[in-house]
């Protein structure tokens, strides 16, 4: 069923759905002449990999810098560089087929 109105008659019948046909495909399908290759990301090991390496990886750094105060560094910070580490490892693990 057409969503458009695309004759401008006051109905969305059949010729409206034959133009809208087209569009709908053009716009669902990739194109054939298109260089575009979709990545098929990471593996599940890989996803878990780098997150739980980049919570350990993470903590290291803020208790290498924090050194015995690491529990007075804020939350936030810590959850930060996870979340940046996580990222990195992802890449990584992306760009070497883990």
């Amino acid at each position: 069923m057409a969503l458009y109105d695309w004759n401008h008659d006051g109905k969305k019948d059949w010729p409206d759905n034959y133009i809208e046909y087209p569009i709908y495909k053009d716009a669902n399908g990739q194109k054939k002449n298109s260089s575009y290759t979709p990545s098929n990301g990471i593996s599940t090991f890989g996803a878990i990999l780098s997150t739980v390496g980049g919570l350990f990886l993470g903590a290291g750094i803020v208790a290498l810098f924090a050194g015995d105060n690491a529990e007075n560094v804020p939350v936030v910070i810590t959850i930060v560089l996870w979340i940046i580490c996580s990222s990195v490892l992802a890449v990584f693990c992306d760009n070497h087929g883990i």
